[in-house]
């Protein structure tokens, strides 16, 4: 990866070059290089297998140019350049800005923060991640292969011919710098991010088992010390759910772990709680900023500088601090994640009022503080536009039990520790979604987990009120939850609720 000073020394300079250009009111140069490293699992007990695959990566450098013509306030155009930081590569760009200009009456201008930015107090150095070679990272994944080959034939009781034991997953480095300069700023601006992200499934095909176990953490420590207990922890939890039941399908108690309430989340609320999904009229929430959209015992806020959160950020893509956004606060809608572009457009929308609906306040604002860069990883890339995106989303509690008491609650039901292909249906708007149980799961009885639940053997198709708006419980913990692709990190808790429906799956389609 490119070094900081490099990214700030470039952008410096191509500041000065573009404040020479009289035809332009207004520029913005974005220059950022990124790095997703992935070590893919792949053993196989009972057929050649490599154990682990070769590094797979997502890489990119460059930089992306935006102009704002002198003529008209609304003509802006933007080009991105890949690889090549010189100047020749940005009089080169500037004339494609130049032919890609359109008048856009929404275009509100760049964003404004004319002073020099400080860092906040408590955002810590850089991480030791930034440094980590791929011998870590190889190190650390042929450690899971390992530990879980061992503790499978720890059990010496399970010795099969054919087990059919199935090691899968990834583990993944994600780390990015940027800096920014703009005619709007007073100084050039830049920060750096790095994390890691793992998550590990044992299936043992002879017992019908699956399990899962995942990790996340902002340091080297943190990623050696989660290779030397996932596939460990993969396996035992497998073999825990061996040869499970497949009960009948109907509604059904249920209690959904940490993983199944950060998957819902991800996929049906987040993308609801953006400015952007509330001025298109896409948000579930359509109409109800200022009135309670969930139970009131929950608040949900994103953090980019949580000490605990693995993604940690200063700065947003915009140049614009990064700092907490509280969405759901016990309950009630109460903040929306938004980038410069979409908060103006929706805070001049002339249908604002019934987008955002009654109990929202006539003077009400968006503070900016989410606009990032992402393209298909969690890492910042020059050649995305900016969008409202969560860091470290984090559901609190009020009056929550711990997890006996949640199983206590259901009395007789089903504990789903993992669901998979979670996707709206209906539309966004309408909170309807379906998803798979995947693994991970319990058959409840008597308020007391009495047997495993065999993996993939129901599907749920529900509506997100069902989920958040009348629990019967809710976990007093938030425990860090991993959602696979997913740029933001979760820390949620379990949640018990009166009646969800489950279909079955068949046996045969579910193998």
């Amino acid at each position: 990866m490119r070094k900081t000073a490099d990214l700030r020394k470039f952008v410096r300079e191509a500041a000065a070059l573009l404040a020479r250009e009289r035809d332009f009111s207004a520029f913005e140069i974005y220059c950022s290089t990124s790095e997703h490293r992935v070590a893919r699992l792949n053993f196989t007990s009972d057929i050649p297998s490599r154990g682990l695959e070769e590094f797979k990566s997502l890489n990119a450098d460059g930089f992306a140019l935006r102009v704002v013509m002198r003529r008209d306030p609304h003509e802006t155009g933007s080009a991105t350049e890949a690889g090549d930081l010189s100047l020749d590569a940005v009089r080169a760009t500037l004339q494609r800005a130049r032919v890609t200009t359109v008048i856009d009456p929404h275009f509100p201008g760049l964003p404004v923060e004319p002073r020099k930015f400080a860092p906040p107090k408590d955002s810590g150095g850089e991480s030791d991640l930034m440094r980590a070679r791929d011998g870590a990272i190889a190190a650390a994944a042929w450690q899971i292969v390992g530990d879980a080959i061992s503790a499978f034939d720890a059990k010496g009781t399970l010795k099969l011919p054919h087990p059919g034991l199935i090691v899968g997953g990834d583990l993944s480095l994600i780390r990015d710098r940027i800096a920014i300069g703009s005619s709007a700023f007073a100084d050039i601006r830049s920060d750096e991010s790095a994390h890691f992200v793992s998550s590990v499934t044992a299936l043992i095909e002879s017992l019908d088992a699956k399990g899962t176990a995942t990790a996340m953490g902002s340091s080297l420590d943190q990623m050696r010390r989660a290779g030397a207990r996932l596939g460990r922890d993969a396996v035992a939890r497998a073999l825990k759910l061996r040869h499970g039941e497949r009960p009948l399908a109907g509604p059904y108690r249920v209690v959904l772990g940490p993983q199944p309430v950060a998957e819902i989340i991800n996929y049906m609320v987040i993308g609801s709680l953006t400015t952007g999904a509330f001025h298109a009229a896409t948000s579930a929430y359509h109409g109800r900023f200022g009135a309670r959209v969930m139970d009131e015992r929950l608040s949900l806020a994103d953090d980019p500088l949580s000490k605990s959160g693995p993604v940690r950020r200063r700065i947003t893509c915009e140049g614009l601090p990064a700092t907490r956004t509280e969405m759901i606060r016990d309950g009630r809608l109460v903040g929306l994640l938004s980038n410069f572009y979409d908060a103006h457009r929706l805070l001049t929308d002339e249908h604002r009022a019934e987008r955002l609906g009654p109990a929202a306040s006539a003077t009400i604002t968006f503070p900016v503080r989410s606009g990032y860069r992402l393209g298909e990883s969690p890492a910042r890339r020059y050649d995305a536009h900016p969008g409202s995106t969560g860091t470290n989303v984090i559901m609190r509690t009020k009056s929550g039990v711990d997890e006996r008491e949640l199983i206590a609650a259901v009395g007789d039901g089903i504990y789903i520790g993992r669901i998979w292909y979670t996707y709206p249906i209906n539309g966004q708007r309408a909170g309807d979604f379906t998803c798979t149980v995947s693994g991970d799961s319990y058959v409840i009885r008597d308020g007391q987990i009495a047997a495993p639940l065999a993996p993939n053997c129901f599907r749920i198709n529900a509506n997100i009120e069902q989920v958040f708006k009348q629990p019967l419980a809710v976990g007093k913990r938030s425990e860090p939850a991993v959602v696979w692709g997913s740029p933001e990190a979760y820390f949620v808790p379990a949640i018990a609720l009166d009646v969800i429906t489950l279909a079955q799956v068949g046996a045969a389609d579910s193998d």
